[in-house]
């Protein structure tokens, strides 16, 4: 009876587990994080795991937006002229293969430079650090990391406009009498002018969470494709 009675339970088991994993992944969906790990924005901790619940620094912020720059921002080519012909072709080769040597030996020499030197390339980070490779592209490049970042401390939502529309060229020159609008009021009007929709971290009080951060760096993702 005892024998007959383990069956049934392990039959049964092993039919919900057959069910259960017929069904949507709705349990497994992916979280923010491993949606943009899977398109290159994310690589994780040393454990593999991403810890979505810790809160995040700036300088990982920092990190993710240097990704963006090099995904979406850093041409693959450059081109001269509008092709036309064969010849117009021939030109855009040959002016490419010169814009390419020159950033390639301009990132050659600043990451050489910091390696032997071992001087920092930014405060607190030198060769090594997890941040070295990101500030060197962004050097190479012409980026600008924004004044005032502490690359240890947690991130605020204030933190999170500043480093981003900083790090992207959009800042509060764009404002004419800027100093009399409150600084939480600039963010969303930058973030309406340059085709973006009120964030729900503009309310957001205390430090962001890496999985917060994530959601809205996604959902900028998203709405940036949808335009």
């Amino acid at each position: 009876m005892k024998k007959l009675l383990t069956k049934k339970i392990i039959i049964i088991f092993v039919l919900f587990l057959i069910v259960f994993g017929s069904l949507p992944n709705v349990a497994l969906a992916e979280t923010p994080g491993e949606k943009l790990k899977s398109m290159g924005y994310v690589i994780g901790f040393a454990d593999g795991k991403l810890h979505e619940e810790l809160f995040m620094k700036q300088g990982e912020l920092i990190v993710l937006v240097a990704r963006y720059i090099r995904l979406n921002q850093i041409p693959k080519e450059y081109q001269f002229m509008a092709e036309q012909n064969n010849f117009d072709r021939f030109v855009n080769r040959v002016y490419n293969f010169f814009v390419s040597s020159f950033y390639k030996a301009k990132d050659f020499f600043i990451r050489g430079y910091y390696k032997i030197t071992g001087k920092e390339i930014y405060p607190g980070v030198k060769a090594g650090h997890y941040l070295f490779n990101s500030v060197v592209v962004l050097r190479t490049y012409g980026f600008q990391i924004p004044e005032g970042i502490d690359i240890n401390a947690r991130i605020t939502s204030e933190d999170f406009f500043n480093i981003l529309y900083g790090m992207l060229g959009l800042d509060e020159s764009e404002f004419e009498n800027g100093k009399d609008i409150p600084q939480i009021e600039k963010y969303r009007i930058i973030f309406s002018i340059h085709g973006k929709r009120n964030s729900p971290l503009l309310s957001k009080k205390g430090y962001l969470t890496r999985g917060e951060v994530f959601k809205e760096f996604l959902r900028l993702l998203q709405s940036e494709n949808n335009q």
